[in-house]
């Protein structure tokens, strides 16, 4: 059998030729990229209700907490073999993804705002910087 690796750089590789290989990066950064959003976002609602748990823990002995309790347990549980097999996912990704591009997959960092400015006075020396810009109609 195959594993989710194999797998995942066999479905990738169907895209042949040397003028797919941006193709092919691409497909194995969005699956690196989507599958990190779904540990973030699994680990955001693990948190929330571990957030719940904390909450209603003082008031345990009343039957319809105590039955409140037991359920959210079972889905913090549950939660976590997900969160593992999405790691597994994740893993298999960062994988195909260092196999295509030779390079390890890195999420993308947010822009600051010396960032932006950076980009901005870069395009300037690129475009030409219009010393007169259009003027809005009064």
């Amino acid at each position: 059998m195959k594993t989710l690796y194999e797998l995942k750089l066999a479905v990738i590789n169907t895209h042949k030729g040397d003028h797919n290989t941006y193709l092919r990066a691409s497909i194995a950064g969005d699956a690196c990229y989507s599958s990190n959003n779904s540990i973030q976002y699994k680990m955001t609602q693990m948190m929330k209700v571990k957030q719940e748990l904390v909450t209603l823990r003082p008031a345990e002995g009343t039957e319809v907490i105590d039955v409140t309790l037991a359920k959210k347990v079972d889905i913090f549980r549950r939660m976590q073999d997900e969160l593992a097999e999405l790691e597994v996912r994740f893993d298999a990704d960062k994988d195909v993804y260092q196999i295509i591009t030779d390079t390890v997959w890195k999420p993308y960092k947010k822009s600051l705002a010396q960032d932006v400015s950076q980009v901005m006075n870069e395009l300037d020396d690129i475009l030409g910087k219009d010393e007169n810009p259009i003027q809005e109609a009064i």
